[in-house]
């Protein structure tokens, strides 16, 4: 592999599988450059995580989050890929049935909510809300190119549910650290 820099994105292209020229501003740049952006992020919550996990009574379920999360960065890069044009691999209906089987087993021990959560509380629930955002970021840019387009529907769904499993995860992240949850007043 060559230098860093190829000078051939100085004038607003870039290339995508396949060796197409596009504008770096179009929406298929925009969404897969926030998926990039997400994957980023999650890698940040990653960090507080590995943090959290030298706590031995909070260790076991850290290390549960850090492979949940590490698993969605290399989903996103499948995402990110297929996107860019990369015809043999994308998302499939398995990988959303997994995140909700996982929403699914932290929802169930959180209480019930009563109200709209004021996204705060300890470090990595602040920094997994931080995530959530970009996540629905993603999503929004991703439904513009399948509303205008019609393509990427299992990728939209994918993104929908990571966002709703960043917020849950936020959650419990709160719940097991006994940090008690800020609702909004409305």
């Amino acid at each position: 592999m060559g230098r860093i820099y190829t000078k051939t994105g100085d004038y607003g292209e870039t290339s995508i599988f396949g060796g197409a020229r596009v504008r770096k501003s179009t929406p298929l740049i925009a969404a897969y450059g926030t998926l990039d952006e997400l994957s980023s992020y999650l890698g940040v919550c990653r960090a507080y995580i590995r943090d959290y996990a030298k706590i031995p009574e909070y260790e076991e379920e850290m290390k549960r989050y850090d492979e949940v999360l590490k698993e969605a960065q290399h989903d996103l890069y499948l995402i990110g890929s297929h996107l860019a044009g990369k015809e043999d691999k994308c998302i499939s209906d398995e990988r959303i049935e997994n995140l909700e089987r996982v929403i699914d087993r932290y929802e169930d021990k959180l209480p019930e909510l009563h109200g709209f959560i004021i996204p705060n509380g300890n470090l990595l629930s602040a920094h997994l809300h931080v995530a959530r955002t970009i996540c629905r970021r993603a999503e929004r840019k991703v439904a513009a190119i399948f509303e205008n387009e019609g393509q990427f529907h299992t990728e939209l769904k994918y993104v929908n549910r990571l966002s709703d499993l960043l917020f849950i995860l936020a959650r419990y992240s709160n719940f097991i650290m006994k940090v008690d949850e800020e609702l909004a007043k409305y």
